[in-house]
C-alpha cells in the first residue's frame, strides 16, 4: 500500500514538473516569436510611400485688384484691367495743329450815352488742345442812345471826352473746359469754355493809341468738326488822355461778341 501511495506521488510530481517545463518552453518561445516579429520590422526595408497626386485645383476667381486713388486725369494710366474702369471721352471738336477764324458783330456794354458797335475778327493757332496764340482787331463806329437824344431836346449836350475806335492785339488762350450741353431735351451740344489774356493798342477820337490790357472769356459750341457757334466776353483797360485831362485817365471797355468761327485744316486725328 505505502508502495503505490510513492508511486502516485512521484508518478503526480513528473506529471506537474514536466507541465511546468512545457509551459516554460511555450512561453520562451512565445518570446522569441516576438522578439523576431520587432527585429524582421525594423530590418525590413520601407517601401516609400505612393506620392500623393494634388488634387487638380478648382479655378478660383481672379483677385480683384484695386488701384490707387484716382485725383487727376494722368491717373488713369494706373487703373488695373477689369477692375477698376473709367471713361473720358475726347474733345468732339479737335483743335491741336489747327487754325480758328473768327468773325462777329461786337458792341460796347458799359457806356450809358452812346452805341457803340462793329465788327471784330481773330485768328488763333492752337499748338495744344488747351492752349493757342490769337490775333484779334475790332473796329468800331458810334452812335448816340436815346436817353442821349432826348437830353439834346432838352438842350442838354452830352458828349463822350474819350470814344475807342479801333482795338488790336495778341492773346494767350487757354482752355481748361470742356463738356456736352442739352438744349431743351432736343440736342446735345459739346462746348469748350475757354480764357485769354493779353495786350494791345486802342485807337480813340484823341487821334491817340493807348496800350491796353486785354482780358476775356467764352464759348465755343462745335456744330461740326470744322464750324462752331461762338460767343466772347472781353474788357480792355488802358488810360488816355485829352485836352482837358493831360494827365489822363484810366478808361474800360467791356465788350460782348457772337458770332461764327470755322477751324482749318481738315482734322486728319479722331
Amino acid at each position: 500500500m505505502t508502495k503505490q501511495l510513492l508511486f502516485v506521488f512521484f508518478t503526480a510530481a513528473f506529471v506537474i514538473a514536466g507541465s511546468m517545463a512545457s509551459s516554460q518552453a511555450l512561453a520562451q518561445d512565445s518570446m522569441d516569436d516576438i522578439e523576431n516579429l520587432f527585429s524582421k520590422d525594423e530590418e525590413a526595408p520601407v517601401a516609400p510611400a505612393p506620392a500623393a497626386t494634388p488634387a487638380p485645383a478648382s479655378p478660383a476667381s481672379p483677385e480683384k485688384k484695386t488701384g490707387e486713388p484716382i485725383r487727376d486725369v494722368t491717373d488713369l494710366g494706373k487703373l488695373q484691367p477689369f477692375s477698376d474702369i473709367a471713361v473720358i471721352s475726347k474733345r468732339y471738336l479737335p483743335k491741336s495743329q489747327r487754325f480758328e477764324l473768327f468773325l462777329a458783330p461786337t458792341m460796347i456794354l458799359n457806356d450809358a450815352f452812346f452805341l457803340n458797335y462793329g465788327g471784330t475778327g481773330r485768328l488763333a493757332y492752337y499748338f495744344r488742345e488747351r492752349y493757342g496764340i490769337e490775333v484779334l482787331g475790332t473796329f468800331l463806329s458810334v452812335t448816340e442812345r436815346s436817353v442821349t437824344q432826348k437830353l439834346a431836346e432838352r438842350r442838354v449836350r452830352t458828349s463822350s471826352f474819350v470814344t475807342p475806335q479801333v482795338f488790336y492785339g495778341v492773346d494767350f488762350k487757354w482752355t481748361p473746359i470742356y463738356g456736352k450741353m442739352s438744349w431743351i431735351n432736343k440736342k446735345i451740344t459739346p462746348f469748350d469754355l475757354y480764357f485769354s489774356g493779353g495786350a494791345g493798342l486802342t485807337g480813340t477820337n484823341q487821334a491817340t493809341s493807348d496800350p491796353t490790357l486785354h482780358l476775356g472769356t467764352g464759348q465755343i459750341f462745335a456744330l461740326s468738326k470744322n464750324s462752331a457757334f461762338r460767343w466772347d466776353f472781353s474788357w480792355n483797360m488802358y488810360v488816355s488822355k485829352t485836352k482837358e485831362d493831360t494827365a489822363g485817365s484810366l478808361y474800360h471797355n467791356i465788350f460782348i461778341s457772337m458770332g461764327w468761327s470755322f477751324f482749318f485744316p481738315e482734322a486728319s486725328y479722331r
